[in-house]
């Protein structure tokens, strides 16, 4: 099969895997959130701000040279598993050493056992990561879609029970410990490969150069994300926290539904094409075709609706999180196109030049953020989201110097969805406003109908290349003959 197919099938398989998945997960962050209320909420968040980042910096960073290297050797994948699991045991080190004063920045005391109790998981997060780098360098994303779903299944399951039994914030421990491990079992009953203890300094230094370059990445990433929550923390207090953490976990779901299919399978696609020496920078334009397509209808459809969505699923409680959630919605956009463009620079083996960018977003985030919080919450949230379209800028032109593409091309994608998407909003609002008094649930129906036809109409009469290039990949996903693509996709 082309790389073209493969491409295609893993994001039919990662995309119908995370919908699954978010659907079970978004019922179990629902119920908890009823359940636990909004304060419960915000020191499980000042918590997870440092388990994510330090999960995610073992997560996809090391193990990432296994997928962009042109044949992994044995010695390569050992480098990377036990490199990877000392740093996953050194952050789990820290984080017990660092919970004592983290609580008491924040005065909550609860907080410092919450992060004894969640540091295990980044070692086993760091331990797991490179049977998941075979997994999509072997385009297995079937196995992928499967233990996402596994995983959240059996975390929510014990969440729910946990806090129906009185468990209080401890039950979004419970959740978690047992996503990560449920993911952990999979992954490895379903790759041939063990550890051993056979590799030589080259190996360690390969893998050191290019993971360690990916690592400042990844931290630089979730710096940027987690900043505002620490900030809002220390600040505002959890009720504050609560309520943005809310609006993020909604923008981050919705983000994951529309793109990590994209961002997940393209990173292997991009890297065989590389290989291959074929068209990189056509395929990146076609898949930001696709990408864009999805991406924006989503998140304009968010920000019109976002206060009946929340006064539905969470309740009045959570109606504070509207105006947050209106400003968050346009990150949405900007995490979708920026995480197929982050594959594309780590299947080049670029990833420094992309963390340089990464750390001066943080660093004018911060600033931004620190700016304007005596304006309050969704202030906060501006700044943040503006420092991120700032920097975009600098990231469009380090992709299309690696696409050997203009920069022109690249923003080519984004405009006529976005002024689909634009159009699409006027009609969902005028329909909302109608069906006012008919009930949450038929407004938000009835909305959403409204922009979903009013979108595919548009598409239709205005995006029609999209849908005929989306067929062009379908076709050899399913066995059909496909037209010959130049050398763009072909390379095994």
């Amino acid at each position: 099969m082309t790389v073209g197919g493969k491409f295609i099938r893993s994001v039919a398989w990662m995309s119908a895997g995370n919908w699954a998945a978010q659907a079970i997960n978004l019922a179990a962050f629902v119920t908890l959130a009823r359940l636990l209320g909004t304060e419960a909420f915000g020191l499980l968040s000042m918590a997870a701000v440092f388990i994510v980042v330090s999960e995610a910096l073992v997560r996809e960073s090391v193990a990432e040279s296994l997928i962009a290297v042109e044949e992994p050797e044995p010695e390569d994948l050992n480098a990377v598993f036990w490199l990877t699991g000392i740093v996953g045991v050194v952050l789990a080190g820290v984080l017990y050493a660092a919970a004592g004063p983290i609580a008491a920045v924040y005065g909550h005391p609860e907080v410092k056992g919450l992060i004894m109790a969640l540091a295990p998981s980044v070692v086993l997060v760091a331990f797991n990561a490179v049977p998941v780098a075979i997994l999509r360098r072997e385009f297995n994303f079937r196995v992928m879609s499967i233990r996402a779903v596994a995983g959240v299944a059996a975390g929510g399951a014990t969440g729910v029970a946990m806090a129906l039994t009185g468990h209080g914030v401890w039950s979004f421990v419970g959740q978690w410990l047992v996503m990560i491990a449920t993911n952990a079992v999979i992954a490895w009953i379903t790759v041939d490969w063990r550890p051993g203890l056979r590799f030589s300094a080259a190996h360690l230094g390969r893998a050191a150069r290019f993971g360690f370059q990916v690592l400042g990445l990844r931290s630089g990433e979730l710096a940027m994300v987690q900043m505002p929550i620490l900030i809002i923390g220390t600040t505002l207090g959890p009720l504050a926290t609560g309520l943005y953490s809310v609006s993020w976990r909604l923008v981050e779901i919705l983000s994951f539904l529309a793109s990590t299919g994209f961002r997940m399978a393209s990173q292997p696609a991009f890297a065989a094409v590389f290989r291959a020496r074929g068209k990189t920078g056509e395929l990146l334009i076609e898949i930001l075709q696709l990408t864009a397509l999805v991406a924006f209808p989503f998140f304009a459809g968010l920000a019109a609706l976002a206060e009946p969505m929340l006064l539905l699923v969470f309740g009045s409680e959570w109606v504070g999180a509207a105006p947050v959630l209106r400003v968050m919605a346009a990150l949405g956009v900007y995490l979708c196109i920026a995480s197929v463009q982050t594959s594309f620079c780590l299947a080049a083996g670029r990833a420094g030049q992309l963390a340089v960018l990464t750390w001066l977003c943080v660093g004018l985030g911060t600033a931004l953020v620190f700016a304007v919080s005596g304006w309050g919450l969704v202030a906060i949230t501006a700044g943040f989201v503006l420092a991120q379209y700032l920097v975009w800028v600098f990231r469009f032109r380090l992709v299309a110097r690696l696409g050997n593409i203009a920069v022109a091309q690249l923003l080519g994608t984004l405009f006529a969805p976005f002024l689909a998407s634009a159009a699409m909003v006027v009609p969902v609002l005028l329909v909302a406003r109608w069906a006012d008094g008919a009930g949450l649930a038929a407004l938000l129906a009835l909305s959403i109908g409204t922009g979903v036809l009013t979108y595919a109409v548009l598409t239709f009469i205005f995006m029609r290349d999209r849908l005929r290039l989306l067929m062009s990949y379908i076709r050899p996903a399913i066995g059909e003959p496909a037209p010959d693509r130049a050398g763009r996709v072909t390379g095994q």
